[in-house]
């Protein structure tokens, strides 16, 4: 006897995505069985212009994925792959930009105007992965032409200018406390 897995066989749990391959992953329970399933969906094809709502509509009248789709609204399905979409523009943002060393420190600090402080949990990662993309890219390492060992570099000049401090004024001074 073949079983029916029509709107009634799955329960999903939970819907989200999976940035690194771009996949949509779906826990559902089996109603027949009550057991917990996993199916993880690639987003072929799937770039920083595709329209998350199209999308969408192609994956639940999928004859493959739709079954385990069918319960979950299209507007969350939507919000989900919209959210893909999002990440995978900074991504090409960050990846399309040319490789730029700049050591002024008032150069354009584009995370310098941003409080992490206030980002969610999901947007903190987001923006910490941008940041670490962007230090890779600039990064210099050994065998690098730019690349030299024991670098020292003279901060006193600048903006700020050297703040005078009176603990280092003397170097043999005695205290007795």
């Amino acid at each position: 006897a073949v079983v029916s897995t029509q709107s009634t066989g799955f329960a999903p749990k939970k819907c989200g995505i999976r940035y690194e391959p771009p996949t949509l992953i779906v826990e559902y329970v089996v109603v027949a069985t009550g057991k917990l399933h996993r199916r993880c969906m690639p987003l072929r094809d799937f770039t920083a212009t595709s329209n998350a709502d199209a999308e969408a509509r192609k994956f639940k009248s999928n004859p493959k994925h739709g079954k385990y789709l069918e319960k979950i609204s299209h507007e969350k399905l939507s919000r989900i792959l919209g959210k893909c979409v999002k990440y995978l523009k900074g991504t090409a943002a960050i990846v399309s930009k040319p490789v730029r060393l700049n050591l002024d420190l008032d150069a354009d600090d584009k995370f310098a105007d941003m409080d992490l402080n206030k980002l969610g949990d999901s947007e903190l990662m987001f923006e910490k992965s941008k940041m670490n993309r962007d230090f890779m890219e600039k990064q210099i390492k050994p065998g690098d032409m730019d690349y030299e060992y024991d670098k020292e570099v003279d901060f006193g000049s600048g903006k700020l200018g050297a703040v005078e401090c009176e603990w280092d004024e003397s170097e043999n001074s005695d205290f007795s406390f």
